[in-house]
């Protein structure tokens, strides 16, 4: 059984992976809508793909999610170990 990825900065195991200058074909989008009652308008965190037939991308960032570092090299180097067979 692998491994879950460790931050090597806190310890955490979730990440995001940020595309910049991406181009997804055939995706499902989903973008939440809330409620601001402040500032009386509907407020978005942004578009997810649920699904896609293809990404590319001109750079990826992997972020850990509790701390917030880039994790990049990290993500990379436990992929490769777990591509390996390596835990």
């Amino acid at each position: 059984m692998a491994q879950p990825f460790t931050c090597p900065h806190c310890g955490a195991h979730d990440y995001s992976i940020v595309l910049s200058g991406a181009d997804v074909a055939g995706a499902t989008l989903r973008e939440d809508f809330h409620w601001d009652s402040a500032t009386g308008e509907y407020t978005s965190e942004g578009t997810i793909v649920l699904d896609s037939q293809s990404v590319e991308s001109e750079s990826a960032q992997a972020i850990c999610s509790n701390c917030e570092q880039d994790v990049s090299t990290a993500v990379s180097q436990y992929e490769d170990q777990q591509a390996g067979g390596h835990a």
